[in-house]
């Protein structure tokens, strides 16, 4: 990632800072630290980043020091501890020197072990949440990357897909093409739900063996240079009953009204609606349990957030999923996602696009 793009982050941080009168903000959040510095290394293992007008200071152990020094990709002074407690007693003297600072995201037992003196930490979040909901063209050609990566995971997926196959043999086939492919690791555990148990939305794999007739659900996650990606697809094994083709092609229905109307401005509440008002009028409104989506970066799940109640204004350059489902207990479950970015014209596909009424196997 080049340096002018956390420089940039950086800038925008600043300025915001000054427009609330803020001295300084305290970053805690990992994925934050990493937003601002450009080293996954720093976010995994610093205490904190302290960014006001004038400077940033990492504050790290020495375990990490060197390799974080050899990551950074912003103007960042290291303030290096060899113990832990160290590290929070120089934290402590460096808020000293402060009346006002916001901070990101902190339990309330470090905030107490922080406030001394005179200094004021409020709770601010919202900043660097704004900045990471849109995305800049280094993250956005990193999650291409992760998207290209996680294409080879559904690949061997379909590769095994067959009655007698057990359900985490598949999510091992998917992780082992992923990590051939490039991934740092995965975003998330790999879900793999078949039968009765695809009504679960968050079906982790088990010994189960796929069976003829089957609705197998597999959602898969890759990141690359820290960044992530997020898909679903819904595979049927062999012919399908009557209700499952239909409730499919709801789903399928609902994905592509939310893909063909999502715009710049709308709130969260505002998308969800489409895809929710489609599946309500093919009978399955009850069956959609979760929100439509939820944007995707250096975490899988960040803003925006696209739900009944969210009141996230989307913005070009953001990037989430677009999730429907349908799950009826003890029955079935069925969901279609990618990874989209939304532009000035509408959502662009960065994980792919389903077009297929049915995905039989």
């Amino acid at each position: 990632m080049e340096s002018r793009f956390p420089t940039e982050r950086l800038r925008k941080l600043r300025e915001a800072l000054e427009g609330l009168k803020l001295e300084g903000y305290l970053v805690f959040h990992p994925a934050n630290i990493h937003y601002f510095t450009g080293s996954q290394q720093a976010g995994e293992l610093s205490q904190a980043l302290l960014i006001t007008p004038d400077s940033a200071i990492l504050f790290l152990p020495e375990m990490g020091a060197y390799q974080v020094s050899r990551e950074l990709k912003a103007k960042v002074d290291l303030e290096v501890s060899r113990v832990g407690e160290e590290a929070l007693t120089r934290l402590r003297k460096a808020v000293q020197a402060f009346k006002l600072l916001g901070f990101d995201d902190a339990s309330q037992a470090r905030l107490t072990k922080l406030r001394v003196g005179g200094v004021k930490l409020k709770a601010h979040p919202e900043i660097a949440e704004g900045l990471r909901m849109v995305k800049d063209e280094g993250e956005i050609r990193a999650m291409r990357k992760a998207a290209s990566i996680l294409k080879r995971g559904f690949r061997a997926v379909l590769n095994v897909l067959k009655p007698g196959i057990r359900e985490f043999e598949v999510a091992a086939e998917a992780e082992y093409a992923l990590r051939m492919g490039g991934s740092d690791f995965y975003a998330f555990p790999s879900l793999v739900a078949s039968g009765g148990r695809s009504a679960y939305p968050h079906g982790p794999p088990t010994s189960r063996k796929l069976r003829r007739g089957d609705v197998v659900v597999v959602d898969l996650g890759a990141r690359f240079s820290g960044y992530c990606v997020d898909a679903t697809r819904t595979f049927l094994i062999g012919e399908a009953k009557p209700t499952v083709l239909k409730a499919y092609q709801a789903v399928l229905e609902a994905y592509k009204m939310a893909a063909g109307r999502v715009r710049p401005g709308m709130s969260g509440s505002e998308a969800d609606e489409y895809a929710r008002r489609l599946l309500q009028a093919r009978g399955f409104g009850e069956a959609f349990t979760h929100g439509l989506g939820h944007g995707v970066g250096l975490e899988v799940h960040e803003a925006p957030r696209l739900s009944p109640s969210s009141r996230d204004l989307l913005k070009a350059g953001s990037t989430f999923t677009l999730e429907p489902g349908v799950y009826l207990p003890g029955r079935f479950g069925i969901r279609v996602e990618d990874t989209f970015l939304l532009a000035e014209d509408g959502v662009k596909p960065l994980t792919g696009w389903v077009e297929k009424e049915t995905l039989l196997v």
